[in-house]
């Protein structure tokens, strides 16, 4: 089957503040309402922060509405000097915990809502953390997942269109309701499908969605998430720290694409052999000649201060835990290869299934599973039985199986 086959639905185009504030406080008021199936279109090309662009709800009666924030936005800041955004009452109503609010992949999602008011929606339910248990791995796209699960061949015409344009297409609009409708559907079979701890396993990882820090800006920490530090000595990570920040923060002032003054791999470089003049950062590999001229100073002013800074201040990585012994080896390659097994039958990632670090803490500490949700689930709860002697290994013709 494919989309074409279903007939045209209905919708309502909510484009005022008024249209909106009435539609979700009627949403909200409905007291046989439990959910509602939310998807967003946004723009991030050029910008720090994602440009929301329309909001899709399908109820579960299959009552679709399109909310257009562009417009909703453009007309109240013409009409209104309310200190409240525009578009409070969507925030209002994401915050409501009655209703859950069913995404597909919501982190995104959820981090270009949550910058709204820097308030956090409530409730939610994230049917790619569900299509886990449905045997399609931890990183299921939402048309592979509507394919295999429903028979539906949802087409990707409108994937990389620009959803800021106006007026809206029909192939956006048909696009854009296509990913509620089949969401809604979806959700309803995993409702159908999934036993009671899986659905308290989705519960809990969707409430780890909604912790704060992982969507607040933390610019003095922005040096963590580079990649290839481990061989830097402290006044190279300082450096790599001080630079980081700086370009976390213009980039937030600008509203643009951090990488665009200053790319990971050339602050790298840069910390690696720290450049002692302006002239000499033109000789950094794949350094901009245009960003040079425009920071450069800023740059070395930022790297003077680093060099006048006490030694003991500068910073270090987390120091990795203590290493393991050679019995603790032997558990841990028992350990792997369960985790290997399990990452092969629900088709997840290995790499996203469990660390080293977080297996070692396990054999340590058996009654202390570090983990929750779909991982607690499908590792945690047999292993800690198998580390403490409550289960066993068994090969099932080549698979290896816990009993």
């Amino acid at each position: 089957m494919t989309h074409q086959d279903r007939k045209s639905r209905a919708y309502r185009y909510i484009d005022s503040h008024q249209q909106l504030a009435e539609l979700c406080s009627r949403l909200s008021d409905q007291s046989d309402l439990t959910w509602l199936a939310i998807d967003t279109e946004f723009v991030r090309v050029d910008t720090y922060y994602p440009q929301l662009s329309l909001v899709q709800i399908a109820t579960q009666e299959r009552d679709f509405y399109l909310i257009d924030p562009l417009a909703i936005e453009t007309s109240y800041q013409d009409a209104s000097a309310n200190e409240a955004s525009a578009l409070r009452p969507l925030v209002d109503l994401l915050q409501n915990e009655r209703i859950c609010k069913v995404f597909h992949s919501a982190r995104q999602d959820i981090e270009v809502l949550y910058q709204l008011e820097s308030r956090m929606p409530q409730n939610l339910f994230d049917t790619q953390i569900a299509a886990i248990f449905l045997g399609h791995g931890d990183l299921a796209g939402f048309a592979r997942v509507i394919e295999a699960e429903l028979n539906i061949k949802l087409p990707k015409s409108q994937t990389r269109t620009n959803w800021h344009a106006r007026p809206l297409s029909e192939e956006q609009i048909e696009y854009a309701l296509d990913d509620v409708d089949y969401l809604a559907s979806l959700y309803q079979k995993c409702l159908q499908t999934l036993g009671d701890d899986e659905l308290h396993a989705v519960t809990e990882d969707c409430q780890q969605l909604l912790q704060p820090q992982l969507y607040d800006l933390e610019p003095e920490k922005a040096w963590l998430k580079l990649k290839g530090l481990k061989r830097f000595n402290p006044k190279q990570l300082a450096i790599v720290q001080i630079l980081a920040q700086w370009r976390e923060e213009y980039a937030v002032e600008h509203n643009q694409p951090k990488k665009w003054t200053l790319s990971d791999e050339v602050l790298l470089q840069i910390a690696k052999r720290p450049p002692k003049t302006v002239q000499a950062l033109y000789k950094v590999p794949n350094i901009k000649t245009s960003s040079v001229r425009e920071f450069g100073e800023t740059w070395i002013a930022l790297i003077d201060r680093v060099f006048e800074q006490n030694p003991e201040s500068y910073p270090t990585l987390p120091k990795a835990g203590k290493h393991p012994s050679a019995q603790e080896e032997i558990l841990l390659a028992l350990t792997q290869s369960v985790c290997q097994q399990i990452s092969l039958q629900y088709k997840v990632q290995l790499s996203n299934l469990s660390s080293k670090e977080e297996l070692l803490t396990l054999i340590r500490h058996p009654h202390q599973s570090p983990w929750s949700g779909w991982r607690h689930l499908l590792i945690g709860i047999p292993l800690q039985k198998l580390l403490e002697g409550r289960a066993s290994l068994k090969l099932e013709g080549q698979e290896i199986r816990i009993q």
